[in-house]
């Protein structure tokens, strides 16, 4: 069938193109400012670039072009396109707006002062929920435009590159075919692949189009909301740290290097064949873990398990494998959050713009880079806190409200074991109801903080309680507590810990044994909302194959509906925003969301925030919520909130 593409600089024209439509895909060009030119990404920058022209389409094979800032040839009047256009299609509640990479577009309508409305639909986010064979899920990777155009269109759609060649979208003449195409293309396969979505998630998975409509796109907004507004940065102190940071380096390396019993070159990770050949020849200390093809590893797994070793056989070694840690966590604080997040700050706005990825994990939870926010070290390192560069602007204040306990309140919920449901609906604490349970002591005593074993206790109890649904073993429990919080147990009394806590609660082996047999049968697992995980190797031959798909069956329910219910809580949050426009999205960091709030508004933006994050989440999700807040002027020294009296 043959394209109906036309261009038009004319209001009249556009209105009778849309006409009536209230499902309107669109996609804008972008080009970067003069300024900003000569950098190869500037042009995906809100902040560095600037709309070129946009298409929008209402039907298969169909799409207008309007051009707004090429360099030669005809534009229509930027301002009145924009104006007409927020009101009919950008805020308007009536019209499903449709893009593929929803955020992209919302960023650079924030920059221009416009909130994109509900409801929305992302295609990408769509095609991420969509299997592309019989056993996976598609990765973003699989979810381009044009990939997709090829795969369920048969179209081959040229590249930016093969269209504007060295240049910019903006120095193409807008009456050319080939740029009328381009940019009309992928307005027109947007709304092909609303409606290839749809037709697959009726016959496939039902549950997965309500997830792309009601939770996916609409965070899609949120997400947009965090990357526009950015993080500031303390740039004089990232310098300083920077500067002090290498001498330090250098001290460590050489401290390391002549701790041992002999000179050991230790490189730039302390992973050289002459450490290795120092552990464990000169050492003679064991193999606790081995690499892929079988050699001694000496990661940071390994070298925590040989540190929980010689604690108890070889003290006079811990120096040296101490050094190892200490060394290798002082390289990566300098070259990650130090340096790498210098190169990272936005020279317009001087903050950092971290992107967010919300289907980054095949549970649904968030992930993000530039920088990964996700593994921000939480206190002091090395003396330096990372999480201190993140400043609060004049007059405002960091915010941090935390879901507290959230997947095992969820837990609690899918397994409807009276014991853990207690605990959450009295508001009582489950890492004391876990401490007495595994000691077999009185819950006051697991309570008294004055008690000399309490702070270890507590830790095995922890340790214990978040892995607790998802099918811990003896061995691996030891493991846990090796690695983790520096405690040595036996897997006999391991075996015993988990023992008790199986008859604790109840319900949970039986939960467990439930979610597995599922899983085997149908080879697939759902959260609460649907939100489905394909377990393709569950019945494999491979024994390791298995038990990883099985703790993924039990994992997935609880961490997934976990992901959705902040989700959830993002989607109302966003609708409350524009009435509140005090309070600003920046990160989220598992189950926590931050942001940056005017000072004088305060109390009122804490309590709003709460208020919207507790809510139940959907119906027949009874356990009560808690979300925790922080504030303070740095993301590092952020203290509780208490609230007015």
């Amino acid at each position: 069938m043959k394209n109906d593409y036309k261009m038009t600089t004319d209001l009249g024209i556009l209105e009778e193109y849309l006409g009536t439509a209230t499902a309107i895909a669109f996609d804008f060009e972008t080009a970067a400012n003069p300024l900003w030119a000569h950098e190869k990404e500037a042009a995906l920058d809100a902040h560095k670039a600037h709309i070129v022209g946009i298409s929008l389409a209402v039907a298969e094979h169909s799409g207008i072009y309007v051009p707004l800032r090429h360099v030669s040839g005809t534009n229509a009047a930027p301002l009145e396109v924009m104006a007409w256009l927020r009101q009919r299609v950008f805020e308007n509640p009536a019209v499903t707006k449709i893009v593929h990479n929803l955020s992209f577009e919302a960023r650079f309508l924030l920059a221009q002062g416009i909130t994109l409305v509900p409801p929305v639909y992302d295609t990408i986010a769509g095609a991420q929920l969509m299997l592309k064979d019989e056993q996976h899920f598609r990765g973003l990777r699989d979810a381009g435009l044009k990939g997709l155009a090829y795969e369920w269109c048969s179209l081959w759609l040229p590249s930016y590159g093969e269209t504007v060649g060295t240049g910019s979208f903006r120095d193409l003449d807008p009456a050319d075919d080939a740029t009328i195409a381009y940019a009309c293309g992928d307005a027109d396969l947007a709304l092909r692949c609303y409606r290839i979505e749809n037709a697959w998630f009726a016959q496939n998975i039902p549950a997965h189009e309500a997830l792309v409509r009601t939770i996916e796109s609409p965070v899609a907004l949120f997400t947009a909301l965090m990357e526009h507004r950015g993080v500031l940065v303390d740039r004089e102190g990232l310098q300083a740290a920077a500067d002090a940071g290498g001498a330090q380096l250098q001290s460590c390396r050489q401290r390391l290097e002549n701790s041992g019993s002999r000179p050991v070159r230790v490189g730039e990770n302390a992973a050289t064949n002459d450490v290795k050949a120092y552990l464990f020849n000169d050492l003679a200390l064991p193999v606790l873990k081995a690499t892929e093809t079988g050699k001694p590893s000496v990661d940071g797994e390994a070298i925590s398990l040989l540190l929980a070793h010689c604690r108890e056989d070889h003290p006079e070694h811990l120096d040296f494998l101490g050094g190892i840690r200490d060394y290798r966590g002082l390289a990566k604080l300098i070259k990650t959050y130090i340096l790498g997040l210098q190169q990272r700050i936005n020279p317009v706005t001087l903050a950092i713009h971290t992107r967010f990825f919300p289907l980054g994990a095949e549970t649904g939870r968030f992930s993000s880079q530039n920088p990964n926010c996700q593994n921000l070290p939480a206190g002091a390192s090395h003396g330096v806190n990372v999480r201190d560069f993140f400043t609060a602007r004049p007059g405002c204040t960091l915010v941090s409200v935390d879901y507290s306990q959230i997947e095992l309140r969820v837990g609690a919920w899918f397994t409807g074991d009276p014991n853990m449901l207690g605990v959450f609906v009295d508001g009582g604490d489950i890492h004391a109801l876990t401490t007495a349970a595994v000691y077999g002591i009185t819950l006051s005593e697991a309570r008294d903080k004055s008690h000399p074993d309490y702070k270890e206790r507590r830790a095995v109890a922890k340790n214990i309680n978040f892995g607790i649904f998802y099918g811990l073993y003896p061995r691996g429990l030891k493991r846990i507590l090796a690695q983790k919080a520096g405690i040595d147990r036996s897997e006999a009394q391991c075996a015993a810990m988990i023992a008790a806590i199986h008859q604790a609660y109840p319900k949970l082996a039986a939960w467990q044994d439930e979610v597995k047999w599922n899983a085997r049968y149908r080879e697939t697992v759902d959260t609460a909302l649907g939100r489905r995980r394909s377990l393709y190797g569950i019945n494999g031959p491979d024994e390791n194959t298995r038990a990883h798909f099985e703790r993924a069956a039990l994992n997935h329910p609880i961490q997934g509906t976990a992901a959705d219910i902040l989700k959830l809580a993002m989607v109302r949050l966003y609708a409350g925003l524009a009435e509140r426009p005090y309070i600003h999205p920046l990160l989220t960091v598992h189950d926590e969301i931050v942001f940056e709030v005017a000072t004088e508004r305060l109390a009122e933006a804490v309590a709003w925030i709460r208020g919207v994050m507790e809510a139940p989440p959907f119906a027949g999700f009874d356990v009560p919520l808690v979300a925790e807040a922080a504030v303070g002027p740095t993301y590092g020294s952020l203290q509780p909130w208490v609230d007015e009296a």
